[in-house]
């Protein structure tokens, strides 16, 4: 998912391309037409209206009117919708304990969102240029933003084109929104066995990128392309932390049965089996 810089100087590129699309088209149906530019900068407008403005901003009004009783299945997306699959846990002392596991597993800690980080992730991926802790655009848990991201890129340039990544929120009481008092209970209940004072338990959302470029089926904007297979990104995950015999334990809690549910893009129907692994790192 592309960081708010990234996502606009894509829309541009590819708002050119439609846009040209868009005006053959017209220029094709109305080859007589005095007003051919008049009906292409109508459509276009109402695309962008639609897409960018409109649509987005209804779905959070609806998401405000009605509450989704979602925890555990899935990260959301700013509008409220579902993104990514909740699916890994893992126990730690505190963050640099984290921080320095999943470094040593071959993890990159994605940078934060900046300026400078944007257009250097922007640069990345249009000239497919190495940047392993490029930015990871932001998905809301316990209604809020991801606590620490990491990322292993899947090109042998090491680009933000393609990429696994995982996002953590750290599991804490809720301090202000009440709203949230029941999703803390629900894992406090699950994970009652690591919930000690010693212990940080970060709630870990995964999934792959596999092409730079897809649409959101709600929204007609932009978005990355996400292979569906969760449970095994979830599994890749807990190999790399494996093989650099960091894992203590691992632990599986079962939230529900197997299920789908559709992503942010067309062609993302994600399938996972409905367990939460729990690793204890060591």
């Amino acid at each position: 998912m592309f960081p708010f810089i990234l996502r606009q100087i894509w829309r541009l590129l590819i708002l050119v391309i439609g846009a040209w699309l868009l005006y053959f088209l017209i220029s094709t149906f109305w080859p007589a037409s005095e007003n051919r530019f008049v009906i292409f900068a109508s459509f276009l407008s109402i695309y962008c209206i639609m897409a960018y403005g409109i649509i987005p901003a209804l779905f959070r009004l609806y998401h405000f009117i009605v509450e989704h009783d979602h925890i555990p299945l899935y990260a959301t997306y700013g509008d409220g919708w579902a993104s990514d699959p909740v699916n890994i846990a893992i126990v730690t002392r505190d963050r640099r304990h984290l921080r320095r596991a999943m470094q040593q597993a071959g993890w990159y800690e994605a940078d934060p969102h900046s300026l400078k980080n944007n257009i250097r992730e922007v640069f990345s991926i249009v000239f497919n240029k190495p940047y392993p802790n490029a930015p990871l655009s932001h998905l809301y848990l316990f209604n809020r933003k991801h606590d620490i991201a990491f990322e292993i890129p899947t090109n042998d340039n090491l680009s933000a084109r393609t990429r696994h990544h995982v996002r953590f929120w750290r599991l804490e009481p809720p301090q202000k929104n009440l709203h949230d008092r029941g999703h803390f209970d629900y894992w406090s209940s699950k994970l009652l066995k690591w919930l000690h004072r010693e212990s940080d338990i970060w709630i870990g959302a995964s999934t792959e990128d596999f092409r730079p470029l897809d649409i959101r089926w709600r929204t007609g904007s932009l978005t990355h392309g996400v292979r569906h297979e969760a449970d095994k990104e979830r599994d890749f995950i807990i190999q790399t932390l494996r093989e650099q015999k960091l894992v203590k334990s691992v632990s599986t809690t079962e939230p529900g049965e197997h299920f789908k549910f559709r992503g942010q893009s067309f062609r993302t129907v994600y399938t996972t089996d409905g367990s939460i692994k729990v690793v204890q790192i060591r």
